[in-house]
């Protein structure tokens, strides 16, 4: 037989890993008081598991009352180091269930026992405390004494025995008032109680198809049917790509310029082409249509209005590549008011003027980056949606779909050679609370099962169809649990607080769906529970 040592702080796992590494089959833990491995009742479940796994017999040495009721819930021997069974009487009770018709007569029976009886324990039953009596003797002697002394009066005559039962007597009573004052103190700062219950459970599976769909706005449990909720995303980007080829090029200058209305307060169109006439004589015309907006007029002053658009060199080559230019007329308007109430200023200069040889994207090139742009653009959507739609919902693989509505490409490089292309995404996902669907199945399992409780639910979802034209979403729903009944501990824990053990022996075997219980205090002659509730812990497992 081999002892390990365990330290305060080891975790279970530690703990598991030292089990295993012995040579010996059999294992004593020596758990000092306090450690970490009380926090738990599942950490000594895990160890006789890991223990009888690993074909080692485990048992527990500690002289923690907490550590040695949790090891033995779990079925593992504990011992105290210092006190053995006679000595230190019996702190544990242990509770098996009763049915239900007999749980009143084996409240009644246990109120008939009298204090003071010794009890055997019985194997599964209920374990009660021993009172044993102490009787003291007392034997008397004939006094002895000197008759010479008595006669000199060198001495007062004082009988032995009286002396000894004098003394005897203070002893018992300082030795009554410590005890009394020792338990005192214990029982005020020290007492605690520890109830461990283990409730049956009854697996419970459950399979059908549901719809969530965007028409509907409270489930309906009769059909199956959940309200559905549209999420979109949009994303759009411009990524640059390197071109491969090279050809001779004629490239004009663009930029933006800013149009003024300083004329009237009409809105005014311009066509696309229309001139733009810079100081130097160089000319540059808008791209697109444009609507000036109307100017304001003040205090009979006029506050001009403007807007933006792009223009182009009317001639290729790096001589329209320009700095700012403060004002540009229009010559169309040249010879009518509108003259001088209308004008340009290139506030950013233009750029990109060129003739000669110049990077250039193939096709090949072309197809590449429009291709790498859709993709990034779907996952840049995918990973947005993953934080932007509420944690309430359920977004099923295959609810959601993704497509791309614009890639236009610029063949224009830049002094690097790169190309650009701008990309647009849509992404569309339909999903539902799956709390809706929990509370379907915890209505459905309380009809078979009432007074139950999911301990454990796994969901599983599959077939799962996607009707984005009519907002609907089909799948089927197959759900895995385990029940056991309803239970707080936070009341149970007040209920039993102050009470006496075999009341609360008689509440925890009448709790529906007991499988077992153990019912530990401590110091061991408490006869009630601590009516403190920070000193009372209850495990349900």
């Amino acid at each position: 037989m081999k002892r390990v040592l365990i330290g305060r702080q080891e975790g279970v796992a530690e703990v598991v890993e030292k089990i295993l590494s012995e040579p010996d089959s059999s294992i004593v833990l020596v758990v000092p008081r306090g450690a970490d491995l009380g926090d738990s009742a599942s950490n000594f479940h895990l160890l006789r598991r890991e223990a009888e796994a690993g074909g080692k017999h485990l048992s527990i040495e500690s002289v923690d009352e907490r550590i040695l009721a949790l090891a033995k819930s779990s079925e593992i021997e504990a011992l105290h180091p210092l006190l053995d069974t006679e000595r230190r009487g019996p702190s544990l009770s242990d509770i098996v269930a009763v049915p239900e018709n007999d749980s009143r007569k084996s409240a009644a029976k246990m109120k008939k026992q009298k204090v003071g009886k010794k009890t055997q324990q019985q194997e599964g039953g209920l374990k009660e405390e021993k009172m044993v009596q102490f009787t003291a003797k007392r034997e008397t002697a004939p006094p002895k004494y000197s008759p010479q002394e008595e006669a000199d009066g060198s001495e007062e005559f004082v009988p032995e025995g009286r002396s000894l039962k004098k003394k005897f007597i203070i002893g018992t009573v300082v030795a009554i008032a410590i005890l009394i004052g020792s338990t005192l103190i214990i029982n005020r700062f020290w007492s605690h109680a520890t109830v461990v219950i283990n409730f049956k459970k009854t697996p419970w599976v459950y399979e059908n198809n549901f719809l969530a769909d965007t028409a509907v706005s409270k489930a309906n449990f009769e059909k199956n049917v959940l309200p559905g909720e549209l999420f979109t995303l949009q994303k759009n980007l411009t990524q640059l790509f390197p071109a491969s080829g090279i050809r001779q090029v004629s490239v004009k200058a663009t930029g933006k310029i800013t149009i003024y209305n300083a004329y009237s307060s009409k809105p005014q169109t311009l066509v696309a082409t229309t001139r733009f006439l810079a100081p130097d004589g160089k000319i540059f015309r808008l791209q697109d249509k444009v609507l000036i907006p109307g100017a304001e007029i003040k205090n009979s002053n006029i506050l001009p209005a403007h807007t933006e658009a792009n223009v182009v060199a009317d001639q290729a080559g790096p001589a329209y590549n320009v700095g700012p230019v403060a004002k540009l007329t229009i010559p169309g308007f040249q010879g009518t008011p509108r003259y001088n109430g209308f004008y340009g200023e290139l506030k950013g200069g233009t750029s990109g003027g060129f003739v000669g040889k110049k990077s250039v994207p193939t096709d090949d090139d072309i197809k590449k980056a429009k291709d790498s742009t859709a993709g990034i653009l779907r996952a840049s959507l995918e990973s947005n949606f993953l934080t932007s739609y509420p944690p309430a919902f359920k977004i099923l693989d295959g609810a959601k779909t993704s497509s791309i509505t614009k890639l236009s490409v610029n063949e224009n490089t830049d002094q690097s050679g790169k190309f650009s292309v701008f990309g647009e995404a849509t992404l569309k996902a339909l999903g539902f609370r799956e709390s809706d669907t929990k509370s379907f199945l915890a209505a459905l399992s309380s009809r078979d099962n009432p007074g139950s409780v999911f301990k454990e639910l796994n969901l599983d979802y599959s077939g799962v169809k996607l009707d984005l034209k009519n907002g609907r979403l089909s799948f089927k729903l197959t759900s895995r649990g385990v029940l056991w009944p309803a239970f707080s501990t936070d009341d149970f824990e007040k209920k039993i607080s102050g009470q006496k053990v075999a009341d609360v022996r008689s509440l925890v075997a009448g709790l529906t769906g007991l499988l077992n219980a153990k019912v530990s205090l401590w110091p061991i002659w408490l006869g009630s529970v601590p009516a403190d509730s920070k000193k009372v812990e209850i495990n349900v497992n």
